[in-house]
């Protein structure tokens, strides 16, 4: 079921959400690392259009500010970036195994921007690059420059 909602964005006033989502005492988000043809990745912000019900490609002339909006509204406890095998071109359906490469690592943090950028540079791209990473930084959500975070680096 959904329930239409107030997310009081900049970009993004109201859409419905799914109620199982708006129930949640904390989220935890869950993304996959890939390309995408209009936001050039899919990570931690871009997968909170999932959560969202009606007609979504109404987004798609504001989408980097409304995945800020929708991250901001949201506020995951824990982001959990699976790029152990990303989609690296030719997203988000893909096509070929030729577009994939293999990673093996996961990122996760309680900053949601940083779990983003981390992403971003496995597709070779920078902050500047992105302007939603742009948006989330100048709005004070999160940190961009990866050199100012303490990073554990973990081999499993």
């Amino acid at each position: 079921k959904l329930q239409k909602v107030a997310i009081n964005g900049a970009a993004l006033k109201e859409w419905e959400v799914y109620r199982d989502v708006l129930e949640a005492d904390k989220i935890i988000n869950v993304p996959i690392a890939k390309h995408h043809s209009l936001s050039r990745v899919t990570l931690g912000m871009k997968n909170w259009l999932g959560a969202l019900g009606g007609n979504r490609n109404q987004l798609h002339q504001g989408l980097d500010p409304a995945m800020v909006d929708l991250a901001a509204y949201f506020k995951p406890a824990l982001t959990v970036l699976d790029a152990y095998r990303i989609l690296y071109r030719n997203g988000p359906q893909g096509g070929r195994l030729s577009d994939v490469k293999m990673l093996n690592t996961v990122v996760a943090g309680v900053d949601w921007v940083a779990v983003d950028t981390m992403g971003a540079s496995f597709f070779d791209l920078k902050p500047a690059d992105l302007r939603f990473l742009q948006i989330a930084y100048e709005r004070g959500f999160g940190e961009t420059n990866l050199e100012k975070l303490n990073i554990e680096k973990r081999t499993i």
